[in-house]
């Protein structure tokens, strides 16, 4: 038995920690009742709109307990969360679309929070004002996550994040979109092979993601070749000695657990026993060997003035090394290694992973449809003829392209499944109020503020993105979609809402010619279509982007149509009914199997199948 002295202490411990989470508890409580007061009075201020959060969407607390916390508050009535708690679920801002706003019947309000305010918008207007207006910020803590090998251009601001777009905005030329062009067109002819598989379906995405990664690493670091993506293609890597992971492994598997990557220190990492931790320190510390291999290498070449083809002046590794190398007014390299890497593994994941998932989810979208994928086709036959591929080039092709059918289909994806769902602006701490003008009328915003752009919403704004008229879409589909439109889990209807014609809109007043005996293509206006954000720290890789996904399009369905795989019935009535409910289960994973982590990304399989053209 224990001693009767050892069970007293064991008594008073307890009860000292008892007191201890009361009296924590209880000071807790009574700051966040003074933060949020304080915050509500800040929010009047304002005179937007506003709406109370019982939790700081951004906060690490909200962001560890929502797993737990979320469930429980879906169990309650909608009637008592349905105006707050979407805007507190942060990976479904996509999902939910224009729904909040519509609620709330405001395109601009404010959140209020113990943790702070958090100004929501889509809004054209209030859009292109954070976007255009320099002394808007950008809230890089929330941003650091793409920090973990060196600062970045997303994950800094001010001077620093400048000082990166200024190194590697001379990468982004016409001659280095020429070479996109014709390089894009070989890596989609070797992609196309590989689709052809049997069951190729189960890996249209990581298919992808492999081809974008390769294009990338081509131009942007004269690394790899094409043998290497028939390698990576037939998922037959070439993986160096001392490796135990290949270059895109590596990569793919460091996306895939980034938040473990930043969050848990690298020490508790390589001590962990889980599999899955043990994989994600593998990729981290194999990826950075091999980027720093990379920089070494081409420091090595430099160095000796190599007079490689290869390495041409464009080349954003020469841009970043020469950057670390060179020296301004005292005697310092203009960037450190850290900087470097950082900058090289920012441009390996941002340059291929927003491609990746938009060519898969124009795959998908052109299945379920076949009647525009046609239309599509027979405009790739007007504008490139019987000519190879092998002749295409940006320069007599790109732009043709992209005013016709291709355009309009690649422009609709990324309304519909724009790049990332909501764009972070802040008004910098310490520093003066800034002003917003909603409507004519100027608001003020405290220092702090934190300013969500919703991309998704401002895509399905019905102002600004009406539905086409049901005459229109049933002339224009082999069926109505009215069996997607009634079920609530294929919200926000993406395939259903699939509509490249708004963009050939030739009685639009938003138009604009592009040559003569063209058609007119269909001008946004500022603000409504943002998928690349806006202004002058835009994203620097869109046109790298739409050049690449544009070539790949192309050359893809110019002898070939992807199609749904369908369990045949017997009879007409039977196949019909078969392609409806493949239809149905595609649409499923373009609405309930599209998942926001670090992209926005259609993560659930779907059967297809490409052939040759029939027509």
């Amino acid at each position: 038995m224990l001693d009767v002295s050892v069970l007293e202490s064991m008594s008073q411990l307890a009860t000292v920690c008892l007191w201890t989470t009361c009296i924590g508890s209880a000071l807790l409580g009574l700051w966040s009742a003074i933060s949020l007061l304080h915050h509500v009075r800040l929010a009047r201020t304002i005179g937007l709109p506003f709406v109370i959060l019982p939790f700081w969407l951004l906060g690490g607390p909200w962001q560890l307990a929502q797993f737990i916390v979320v469930p429980v508050l879906k169990a309650l009535p909608e009637r008592l969360t349905r105006n707050w708690l979407p805007l507190l679920l942060f990976n479904e801002f996509w999902h939910n679309g224009y729904e909040p706003f519509q609620r709330l019947q405001a395109d601009t309000f404010v959140a209020v929070s113990p943790g702070g305010l958090i100004l929501y918008t889509c809004d054209p207007d209030v859009n292109v004002q954070l976007f255009r207006d320099g002394n808007f910020g950008k809230p890089a803590e929330l941003l650091s996550i793409l920090n973990v090998f060196g600062p970045t251009i997303t994950g800094t601001d001010g001077p620093e994040s400048r000082l990166y777009r200024k190194i590697t905005a001379p990468f982004f030329s016409e001659k280095t979109l020429r070479r996109v062009f014709v390089q894009s067109v070989s890596a989609a002819k070797i992609l196309l092979a590989a689709l052809l598989r049997p069951d190729a379906h189960h890996q249209l995405r990581t298919l992808s993601a492999r081809v974008s990664l390769n294009t990338l690493s081509q131009i942007t670091f004269s690394y790899q070749t094409d043998a290497d993506l028939v390698q990576a293609l037939a998922f037959q890597d070439n993986i160096p000695d001392g490796k135990t992971l290949s270059f895109s492994q590596a990569l793919h598997g460091l996306l895939e657990n980034l938040g473990v990557i930043f969050i848990v220190p690298r020490w508790l990492l390589r001590l962990t026993p889980f599999r899955s931790l043990q994989h994600a320190t593998a990729c981290y510390s194999e990826l950075g060997s091999y980027m720093n291999q990379l920089r070494g290498a081409r420091e090595a070449a430099l160095s000796e003035k190599s007079s490689s083809s290869t390495h041409s002046d464009e080349d954003l590794l020469n841009l970043l090394i020469q950057a670390g190398a060179s020296s301004n007014d005292h005697g310092k390299p203009v960037l450190t290694n850290a900087q470097v890497i950082g900058q090289i593994f920012l441009f390996m994941f941002a340059g291929h992973e927003a491609n990746a998932n938009l060519l898969v989810s124009i795959i998908l979208l052109l299945a379920c449809h076949p009647q525009i994928q046609h239309t599509m086709q027979r405009d790739l036959d007007h504008l490139l003829g019987q000519t190879s591929p092998d002749t295409w080039s940006y320069d007599d092709h790109y732009s043709a392209l992209m005013h016709g059918t291709v355009g309009a289909v690649i422009n609709e994806t990324l309304r519909l499944f724009t790049v990332i769902p909501v764009l972070p602006k802040c008004v910098p701490p310490g520093g003066p109020w800034l002003s917003i003008t909603v409507k004519g009328q100027r608001h003020p915003l405290p220092p702090g503020t934190i300013a969500l752009v919703n991309t998704s919403a401002t895509h399905r704004h019905p102002e600004h993105w009406p539905k086409r008229p049901a005459d229109v879409d049933q002339a224009n589909n082999s069926s109505s979609w009215s069996d997607t439109r009634n079920d609530t889990r294929q919200r926000p209807h993406a395939a259903a809402d699939f509509d490249p014609w708004r963009w050939l809109d030739a009685a639009s007043a938003e138009a604009t010619q592009t040559g003569p005996g063209s058609t007119k293509f269909f001008k946004p206006r500022a603000g409504t279509f943002i998928p690349f954000s806006d202004g002058s720290r835009g994203c620097l890789g869109k046109r790298f982007a739409l050049v690449e996904v544009c070539a790949m399009v192309a050359t893809l369905f110019k002898t070939h149509s992807v199609e749904l795989v369908t369990d045949s019935k017997q009879g007409v009535d039977g196949e019909e009914e078969a392609w409806l409910e493949a239809r149905r289960r595609a649409a499923l994973a373009l609405s309930e199997g599209t998942k926001f982590d670090t992209s926005l990304r259609v993560a659930r399989a779907v059967p297809i199948r490409f052939v040759s053209r029939r027509d």
